[in-house]
């Protein structure tokens, strides 16, 4: 049982995440791996990203492996874009042999969107995530997506990604039901700014799903560092940046710290909403996430 699954309901959960290197030189990814080390008393699992925005890194699974040995609880992302439904059930299998048991069923960015460095390659969407996250529920159960028996059960605690800002909401809500009823265990959401839109998701969701998920939810926070960087997330779907919020950013003496406040406020927000915890995306500065850990 992995920590992440065996916490979850019980304690307020904080994951973070961490991109594979874009090559086989391995030394800085490592020197971000003994950093993550340090934390693991306070973190419940670390994401490795696979192949965010269409753009090449090395693989998640390959990138999972180092950290699960090097003491890190990996929660392994798996995007449908590149891969038809053998080879996600093969790297699945590669993933459980490996004691890996958390991962994050993506659909995936298509390589054809506007920040991949790959726009001409194919995309696959043999499987979408919720027709993944059916896939590894019977694989939980010894099973392959055929039918087939497996020579010994996976374990896996199965994780979705929410996009509690997308437009239309009603959307959004009908596609995390049906993630749910697949048989995801936990959701992570797009970078939320606002608290005014995670509530408004919860909100709808009850009143249109008649039940309450906010205990399967960790919300996805990215501590702000430059208004360069609020002007850039300003154009991404989704993603709600109040002009107040914009304004104490381009203001602030020191945006670093200011950006810390921000999100260290976001998380108490969390608790009061009863969400299961946050995932903190510190886009590669750990002392950031150092920092607000400290805090929570």
């Amino acid at each position: 049982m992995s920590k992440l699954s065996e916490n979850f309901g019980k304690e307020f959960i904080v994951t973070g995440e961490v991109a594979p290197p874009r090559g086989p030189d391995l030394k800085e990814f490592m020197h971000e791996v003994e950093e993550f080390k340090k934390l693991m008393n306070r973190l419940y699992g670390v994401n490795v990203v696979d192949i965010p925005g269409a753009r090449l890194l090395m693989s998640s699974l390959a990138a999972s492996i180092l950290l699960k040995q090097n003491g890190i609880d990996p929660i392994y992302q798996l995007a449908c874009r590149d891969r038809n439904q053998l080879a996600l059930e093969a790297d699945l299998i590669g993933a459980a042999a490996f004691g890996i048991e958390n991962v994050l069923a993506l659909t995936g960015d298509h390589p054809s969107c506007g920040s991949s460095d790959h726009p001409r390659a194919k995309g696959v969407f043999d499987l979408d995530s919720a027709t993944l996250i059916k896939t590894m529920k019977l694989m939980n159960q010894g099973k392959d997506l055929v039918g087939g028996d497996l020579n010994k059960p996976t374990n896996f605690f199965i994780g979705a990604a929410l996009a509690p800002g997308a437009t239309p909401i009603e959307g959004e809500i009908h596609k995390t039901k049906r993630k749910l009823d697949a048989g995801a265990d936990f959701f992570q959401t797009q970078v939320v700014f606002e608290p005014s839109v995670m509530r408004n998701f919860l909100d709808k969701y009850e009143s249109l799903m008649k039940e309450d998920i906010a205990d399967k939810i960790l919300m996805g926070l990215v501590p702000l560092y430059s208004y360069g960087m609020v002007q850039f997330l300003r154009t991404m779907p989704g993603i709600v940046i109040s002009e107040e919020m914009g304004k104490r950013i381009k203001e602030a003496d020191d945006p670093v710290e200011e950006g810390i406040n921000i999100a260290s406020g976001l998380i108490d927000m969390a608790r009061e909403m009863n969400l299961a915890g946050v995932h903190i995306m510190p886009a590669g500065k750990i002392e950031v996430l150092v920092r607000l850990l400290e805090s929570i």
